[in-house]
C-alpha cells in the first residue's frame, strides 16, 4: 500500500494533470476555457450524481491535490472529456490504484498461504470517503449561525446585562463596542486561512466599516441609526446593542450575496459579461444593497462616509477577484509592476485618509450629526443624553477622529495587505476554491 506522503504526492500530480486536461478542452468546439462547474456538468452527463451532489469546489480539491479522486471518478472524468483509454489508464496508474491493488493481492496471497481459513473470509478493501460539498443553502445556514446567531446572542446578552445594571458610562460603552468588534474580527481572521477566505474577508470588512462609525457614538451618545431617539433608549446601552446587531445582519447579507455571485462567476453562468463586468457585479452588488438599506436607516453623514469607504472596498475586491481569476496570467515583470502599483495606491490612500481625519477634526459639520433619516426625523434631547448642546462639537471632534483613524488603519492593514498578498502570490497561485466546506 502507498504511504500517506506518497498518496499526497500522487494526488498532487493527478490534480495537475486533470487541470491541464480541463483547461485544454474546448467546450462544444468553441473558444474559451472549460470551467470547473462546466467540467461537473459534462461529468453529470455520464453520471447524474455529479450534478446532484457536487459543485466546483470538489473539482478544485481534486486539482489542488487536497483530495485524490477515486478510480471510478477518474474514469467518468475521462469519458466526460473524451480521453483515450490510454490517457485514463495513465491517470489511474499515476494515482497509484494499480500499485495498491497489487499490494492488496500480495497481502491476500500471503494470508491465504499462512492460513487456509482466511480464503473463506471476505477481505474489506479500504475506499476513500465520499467527497461531498454542502450546497450553498447548507453553507449559508452554517455561515449565518456562526457569524450572526452566536455573536448576536452574545451582543444581546451583554447589552441587556449592562442596561439592566444601569451601567452606561462612556468608557464602558466604548469598551463594549470595541470588545464586540474585536471578537467578530478575530473570529473572521482566524478563518481566513481556510478555503473561502474572500467571503470571510468581505463579511468582516463590511461589518467593521459599519461598526467603526459606531465608535464615536459613546462620546456624542448618538448612534448612526438613530436608535437613541426611540423611547427611553437615550443614554443606555440599547442603541449600541441594536446598532451592532444591525451591522452584523447587513454584513451577513453582504457576505452571502458576495458568495452567491462569486459562485455564479466561477460556474460560468454569467459568461455574457467580460471579466471586469463580472468582478464588478460580484464586488459592488452586495455593497449597493447594504448602502440602499443605510440610505433609509441613517443620515447624511453616514451616507457620505459609506459612499467613500464602500467605493474603496468594492474596488479592492474587484482587483483581487481579477487577480485570482484562472483565465488571467501575469509574467514576472507584470507581477512586480502590479506589486509596486498596489503599494503606491495603498500609500496614497493612507495619506488621503489621514488628511480627511485632520479635516474632520478642524472643520466638523452639523450635517454629520444623526438627527434624521429618509423615513423620520427628530429633535435631539440633550437633557436625556446627559450633556449640554455646547459640548456636542467638541465631543464629535474626538469621536470622529477616533472612528476615522480606526477605519484608515483597518483599510490599510486588512484590505491593502490582502491586495498586496494576492499580487505577491500570483506566481504560486493554486486552483480557485472559494466555497470549500469551512464552516
Amino acid at each position: 500500500m502507498l504511504d500517506s506522503e506518497t498518496r499526497r504526492m500522487r494526488a498532487k500530480q493527478v490534480g495537475m494533470l486533470m487541470q491541464a486536461y480541463r483547461r485544454s478542452f474546448a467546450p462544444q468546439g468553441g473558444s474559451g476555457r472549460l470551467s470547473q462547474e462546466g467540467l461537473l456538468r459534462l461529468m453529470g452527463q455520464v453520471d447524474p450524481i455529479y450534478l446532484e451532489r457536487y459543485n466546483h469546489s470538489t473539482v478544485a480539491r481534486w486539482e489542488s491535490g487536497a483530495t485524490r479522486p477515486t478510480e471510478e471518478r477518474l474514469k467518468v472524468f475521462g469519458q466526460a472529456l473524451n480521453l483515450s483509454e490510454a490517457e485514463v489508464e495513465g491517470l489511474i496508474r499515476l494515482a497509484g490504484f494499480y500499485e495498491e491493488r497489487e499490494a492488496s493481492r500480495s497481502l491476500i496471497g500471503n494470508d491465504q498461504q499462512e492460513s487456509p481459513e482466511a480464503s473463506q473470509t471476505p477481505v474489506a478493501v479500504a475506499t476513500e470517503p465520499v467527497d461531498e460539498t454542502p450546497s450553498f443553502f447548507v453553507q449559508g445556514i452554517r455561515f449565518s449561525l456562526s457569524r450572526l446567531v452566536l455573536p448576536g446572542l452574545g451582543v444581546a446578552a451583554v447589552g441587556f446585562a449592562l442596561a439592566s445594571s444601569g451601567w452606561n458610562a462612556t468608557w464602558m460603552m466604548m469598551l463594549y463596542i470595541i470588545v464586540v468588534a474585536t471578537l467578530v474580527l478575530a473570529q473572521g481572521f482566524l478563518r481566513l486561512r481556510r478555503s473561502n477566505e474572500l467571503r470571510e474577508l468581505y463579511f468582516i470588512s463590511v461589518f467593521f466599516l459599519l461598526s467603526s462609525k459606531l465608535l464615536q457614538a459613546p462620546l456624542i451618545r448618538m448612534d448612526p441609526f438613530g436608535y437613541y431617539a426611540i423611547g427611553d433608549f437615550a443614554a443606555t446601552p440599547i442603541p449600541y446593542l441594536l446598532s451592532l446587531l444591525t451591522s452584523l445582519l447587513l454584513a451577513l447579507a453582504a457576505g452571502l450575496t458576495f458568495d452567491f455571485l462569486w459562485r455564479r462567476q466561477l460556474a460560468g453562468e454569467v459568461s455574457a459579461f467580460n471579466i471586469w463586468q463580472r468582478t464588478a457585479c460580484t464586488s459592488f452588488t452586495p455593497l449597493i444593497l447594504v448602502y440602499s438599506v443605510c440610505l433609509l436607516l441613517t443620515g447624511l453623514g453616514t451616507w457620505i462616509y459609506l459612499l467613500l469607504v464602500f467605493s474603496i472596498l468594492g474596488g479592492t475586491f474587484m482587483a483581487m477577484l481579477v487577480l485570482r481569476d484562472e483565465t488571467v496570467s501575469f509574467n514576472q515583470w507584470e507581477r512586480r509592476l502590479l506589486l509596486q502599483a498596489g503599494l503606491a495606491v495603498t500609500i496614497v490612500l493612507t495619506a488621503v485618509g489621514g488628511a480627511l481625519v485632520i479635516i474632520t477634526y478642524l472643520y466638523p459639520s452639523m450635517l454629520a450629526i444623526p438627527d434624521h433619516t429618509l423615513i423620520r426625523s427628530w429633535e435631539i434631547d440633550f437633557d436625556a443624553l446627559g450633556y449640554p448642546m455646547d459640548e456636542l462639537m467638541d465631543r464629535y471632534r474626538i469621536g470622529a477622529v477616533w472612528s476615522s483613524l480606526a477605519t484608515v488603519v483597518f483599510m490599510v492593514v486588512s484590505l491593502g495587505g490582502s491586495l498586496l498578498i494576492t499580487i505577491y502570490r500570483l506566481g504560486e497561485r493554486e486552483p480557485t476554491n472559494p466555497t470549500g466546506n469551512d464552516d
